[in-house]
């Protein structure tokens, strides 16, 4: 049966087959950035293999740019260095792929905003960061951000451009079902 299927098929041979598949190269490259970049913030692209889990577009006001470790005092969110500024918030929350850690796809998007030129203003990881439950459901309000505290890490950048400043906090975290997931956020607060 399989001899007749081959007898039967014809085999086109381009002219050119290096041109040809230089074309068909190129064809799976764009598609792949194409596909790569689809939901993710400009510059900024996702952990391989995460899936967008939410994303989120929308004027913020008094959002909480948070320069140092966190913590509750008297029911309110305190930090050594906070501000709370109004602007134009886009956020991502991505799901990594089982197998892989948050520190991991910390370190990728890391990466990534210093490759933007965002300078780091703060870092840290795990219980130094403060309580999870803190980050997740009363700074962040993302409830699927809460997890482990010795399994977190949380990066405040920023640079300006065009007169605006723009800051990137990134957070990552790994869930008690062992699920990670990565936020970033991409504050913008417009020039005065």
């Amino acid at each position: 049966m399989t001899g007749s299927v081959i007898k039967n098929m014809v085999f086109i041979q381009p002219r050119k087959p290096l041109l040809w598949l230089a074309g068909l190269s190129l064809c799976f490259v764009l598609t792949g950035a194409v596909q790569a970049q689809e939901g993710d913030l400009p510059g900024l692209q996702r952990y391989p293999n995460a899936s967008l889990y939410q994303s989120v577009t929308r004027e913020a006001r008094n959002y909480p740019v948070l320069g140092s470790r966190a913590r509750k005092i008297r029911g309110e969110i305190r930090a050594d260095k906070e501000q709370w500024l109004d602007g134009f918030l886009e956020r991502r929350v991505y799901e990594i792929p089982t197998g892989h850690g948050s520190a991991r796809a910390f370190q990728d998007m890391t990466k990534h905003i210093k490759a933007l030129g965002a300078e780091v203003e703060f870092l840290c990881e795990g219980r130094d960061c403060g309580p999870s439950n803190l980050w997740a459901n009363d700074i962040f309000g993302v409830s699927t951000l809460y997890g482990h505290d010795r399994e977190q890490h949380y990066l405040l950048a920023s640079r300006e451009v065009k007169g605006s400043k723009e800051y990137y906090v990134l957070y990552s975290i790994t869930r008690g079902t062992r699920r990670v997931y990565t936020m970033i956020d991409q504050f913008t607060v417009p020039a005065p």
